[in-house]
């Protein structure tokens, strides 16, 4: 009877889980910082469809053209810091739409490799915040440029950087019409931690349930003949 229990236990555990990570699948969240001291994070909502905004082919004297096919997806939700400054929105940013827009170079790559092209990873976003010395942060763009054969299609988490200031970078714009911009130090992915908290706990309750010492009461009906 008891063994009926645990196995009971387990399975509204699973259920539980399964409701809950369905609950956050949808949001990705993401951390950036510079050594500049641009910090913040920002979200993408991995069922936001994609779209295709340009394809074609990139040619480059006698080399083979490079076919590519760019793609655009709506979702960014952005948060942060820029020294005194906060911002926060989702929006149009620096004449482009805002999102995260991917362009995939694909095989075969002669004329992107002969002229150093690669593929791109970019979250942009218009935001706001309290004016600061008469301006304020306005827009926020975050920038991984790779290797031409880097990326394999759309995805919504971003590949492997390259860490240098010409491949990984920020770029601000402020009110005023001034921009900033510097290489970024790191874009890292945030848990969901309530999926997981879930799931510590319901295998807790089923330990705790299968190893709990035994009442006088069932340690008599054992030792009965």
């Amino acid at each position: 009877m008891r063994r009926l229990a645990v196995r009971f236990l387990f399975l509204v555990l699973i259920i539980t889980f399964g409701f809950s990570a369905s609950l956050f699948a949808n949001s990705i969240l993401y951390t950036f910082s510079t050594s500049n001291g641009v910090a913040g994070s920002f979200m993408l909502d991995d069922s936001t469809p994609f779209t295709i905004i340009d394809q074609g082919s990139f040619g480059s004297g006698g080399f083979p053209p490079t076919p590519f096919v760019e793609y655009h997806a709506s979702s960014p939700l952005i948060t942060g810091t820029f020294g005194a400054y906060s911002f926060s929105g989702a929006g149009n940013c620096c004449g482009f739409p805002n999102g995260l827009d991917i362009l995939d170079y694909q095989p075969p790559y002669g004329s992107a490799l002969d002229q150093a092209k690669g593929d791109w990873w970019i979250v942009r976003a218009n935001v706001t915040g309290p004016a600061l010395n008469g301006r304020s942060v306005t827009g926020l763009s975050i920038f991984s440029y790779l290797g031409p054969n880097a990326l394999n299609g759309p995805s919504f988490n971003p590949p492997s950087p390259i860490h240098d200031a010409e491949h990984f970078q920020y770029f601000v714009s402020f009110s005023d019409g001034t921009q900033d911009s510097g290489g970024l130090e790191s874009l890292t992915l945030v848990p969901e931690p309530p999926s997981f908290v879930l799931l510590g706990l319901g295998i807790a309750g089923v330990f705790a349930f299968k190893f709990r010492r035994p009442t006088k009461a069932s340690v008599a009906v054992r030792t009965l003949p």
